[in-house]
């Protein structure tokens, strides 16, 4: 098994009632959380995916159970170090973590001495979204597809450059899985996180990069990038002219990031089912959907232990798609 070191990476990384509407005095009833204000951390920087969600979460569970809900960046070790401060919180509660598909699945693959287990150390609440990637280019590219990206890149190995968010990223895997499925030498360019990555991609600096939908739409609605394929199985609703990797001859690729609240191992059940109910209540209000349509990000329903069940399933694809070598971590 091919895994990082964590700790020298992380070292690197340096209720009344008066009021309220009926869903929200139905919550509050239910449960007398939150007493105090509620930390939410995220493990990424303001602007991603990630925080994107988490911000929009948190308004909206502020107005539902009349508490505040901040949002604390934690940045750093590719989100590991928001997920272990979540880990290390009082588990009442007060904290609680947006987490996401890299911190919260692929590190468990990635490092070998993980200062948590995703799985044994959190309890999960509520899966939030799932985010598809696709592979883009600047328009000032010489690729007009991605058949011509492969020839360059079969024609000269190590010449085509890509950019991630970070090693162990899941832009990494999926670029490294493309590299892969195709037979080419790609050389990765990475981040510490997607907003750099992206100037860089912009700029002409590396040559593609597979990321969210977020990330890379308005780029393409302004003309600055070139879409090349969906990273996805199935087509993305908002470029349903886009074929995906699958469809162009490049295996079973499925690049996709998803984000979830969890809460410290121990998390009572009251606090749990009040917790996924706001989620609940939050993924039908206007600006959330509006949010979700912008970023073509699909709203997720799995809660509580069918959640956990998600969770332990990920881990386990990271674990067989990082086993053996088959994907350098570099």
């Amino acid at each position: 098994m091919l895994r990082r070191d964590f700790t020298a990476r992380a070292m690197l990384a340096g209720l009344g009632l008066a009021g309220m509407g009926p869903g929200r005095a139905a919550l509050a009833q239910a449960a007398p959380w939150p007493q105090r204000p509620v930390r939410v951390l995220v493990g990424f920087a303001p602007g991603g995916f990630a925080d994107i969600v988490a911000r929009a979460m948190a308004e909206q569970m502020t107005a539902t159970l009349g508490q505040t809900f901040v949002v604390e960046n934690r940045t750093g070790a590719s989100g590991t170090l928001a997920t272990a401060a979540a880990v290390r919180a009082p588990a009442d509660g007060s904290v609680l973590l947006l987490g996401h598909s890299t911190p919260n699945a692929v590190a468990a693959a990635l490092f070998k001495d993980l200062p948590y287990d995703p799985v044994q150390d959190l309890t999960p609440i509520a899966q939030v979204a799932v985010h598809p990637h696709m592979l883009v280019v600047p328009a000032s590219s010489p690729f007009g597809s991605t058949a011509e990206l492969v020839a360059a890149a079969k024609a000269r190995p190590g010449s085509v450059t890509y950019a991630s968010a970070g090693i162990g990223s899941v832009h990494h895997l999926a670029s490294a899985m493309f590299a892969q499925k195709a037979g080419l030498e790609l050389t990765h360019v990475p981040y510490r996180g997607s907003a750099p990555a992206m100037a860089d991609l912009l700029a002409g600096r590396v040559s593609m990069a597979i990321d969210g939908v977020s990330a890379v739409a308005p780029q393409i609605a302004d003309g600055r990038l070139r879409p090349l394929a969906a990273g996805t199985l199935a087509r993305i609703g908002r470029f349903p002219d886009l074929p995906t990797l699958q469809e162009q001859g490049y295996g079973d690729i499925d690049a996709m990031s998803w984000v979830g609240l969890f809460g410290p191992a121990g998390l009572p059940p009251e606090v749990v089912a009040t917790a996924a109910a706001a989620i609940d209540q939050a993924l039908k209000a206007p600006p959330v959907l509006k949010m979700l349509a912008d970023a073509s990000t699909i709203a997720a329903t799995r809660r509580g232990p069918e959640f956990g069940t998600f969770v332990a399933a990920e881990v386990e694809r990271y674990k067989a798609v990082l086993g053996d070598n088959r994907i350098p971590l570099e």
